[in-house]
């Protein structure tokens, strides 16, 4: 049987330290390595890209055969060519030749035999992990109700929490609400709680995992250290979006919105009346994928004191540009708050309502959030 190139960088790595010897080559990563060798375990660091937050960052117990971690803002990666992908931000396929590079640039000095015993090694979670990942999604997602049906007013209340006027009755199914719904941390006892529910999925419409904001008994976003997370997710979601809204059309162009958080986006969407979808992070906003029929962009970036929102934003600009899409970049003009790391649209909305919006789409074009503005 031929080997593969993947098949051979994969011997190459294990040849030369295994992947250890690979995220040497990039602090974030090293600092992941000794404290999970350290430590035991797979405890949680920063970032290992950008440096920011504390408990970004995890790789998987199984990583020093798989190179696998878990990002909270980009999910699952399942093996060491993915996470060399987030970290040079390139294909994977240029990843294999930044991981040659880094084992001194020569395949061929492995033999057949040892590709083909490394071939044999595991290279993501386990099929039983994978299924249970999948039977956690499935049953959430059969408990929950849309949003929209929400009676009991939690998603009524906290819309209003944040600062939005959009009727709750006219959430698109996208969103959910469950009314019970465990949180926990992996240190801290579990809660129950409920919560709004954000259905992430990939540019073919897949379901790939759950967004969940954490609520309390008033609706109110709850008093957990992390009241949003992403539930573990079955496969890579790298290019996935949580589409509140369908691309909508002038009979000429099609156009979809996109920005990081759900609250943004709704707040967008109120304000402007653009379809709108949420990518929970800019990492995961740099990444998305778009389908090829829509062909307007319209990017809402989020204004970091790190420089991070715009950075990812124009990257994501770039290469829709290079697809011949017309893509158009939108960040807020007013000054970061004292003491706060950023300013999103949202905080524009409920700062200056619509004044500081860059347009309004025509009434035939705009989404429907009963709110008249």
């Amino acid at each position: 049987m031929r080997e593969s190139k993947i098949d051979k960088v994969l011997a190459l790595v294990q040849s030369n330290g295994g992947w250890s010897a690979v995220y040497s080559a990039y602090p974030g990563l090293s600092d992941a390595v000794s404290k999970t060798e350290s430590r035991g375990g797979s405890p949680q660091v920063p970032c290992p890209k950008s440096g920011d937050g504390r408990t970004k960052f995890r790789l998987y117990p199984d990583w020093s055969m798989t190179g696998g971690g878990y990002h909270n803002d980009v999910g699952s990666m399942p093996g060491g060519i993915d996470v060399i992908s987030f970290m040079e931000n390139c294909s994977k396929a240029e990843a294999l030749d930044k991981i040659i590079g880094i084992c001194g640039g020569d395949l061929t000095s492995v033999s057949k035999e040892y590709v083909q015993s490394v071939r044999a090694l595991p290279k993501g979670p386990s099929e039983d992990e994978i299924a249970k990942r999948v039977s956690k999604l499935e049953k959430l997602f059969n408990k929950a109700i849309p949003a929209a049906q929400d009676d009991s007013l939690h998603i009524a209340n906290y819309l209003k929490s944040r600062g939005l006027k959009t009727d709750y009755r006219t959430l698109p199914f996208t969103l959910g609400f469950a009314s019970e719904l465990w949180w926990g941390d992996g240190a801290s006892k579990p809660v129950k709680l409920c919560g709004l529910l954000g259905s992430m999925t990939d540019v073919n419409g897949e379901r790939v995992t759950i967004h969940r904001t954490f609520l309390d008994n008033n609706g109110h976003k709850a008093n957990v250290s992390k009241p949003k997370m992403l539930m573990p997710p079955p496969r890579y979601i790298g290019g996935c979006s949580i589409k509140i809204d369908e691309p909508v059309s002038n009979g000429t162009d099609t156009m979809i919105g996109l920005c990081e958080g759900i609250e943004t986006a709704l707040a967008i969407r109120e304000a402007t009346g653009c379809p709108m979808w949420s990518c929970y992070s800019d990492s995961l906003l740099e990444m998305v994928k778009i389908p090829d029929h829509v062909n307007v962009v319209i990017i809402f970036a989020d204004k970091d004191v790190s420089g991070a929102g715009i950075e990812k934003a124009e990257a994501l600009a770039n290469r829709l540009r290079k697809k011949g899409k017309i893509v158009d970049v939108y960040l807020p003009v007013e000054d970061i708050p004292s003491g706060e790391k950023s300013i999103d649209w949202l905080d524009v909305y409920v700062l200056h309502g619509t004044s500081s919006f860059p347009f309004k789409l025509p009434l035939d074009m705009s989404v429907n959030t009963g709110v008249t503005l």
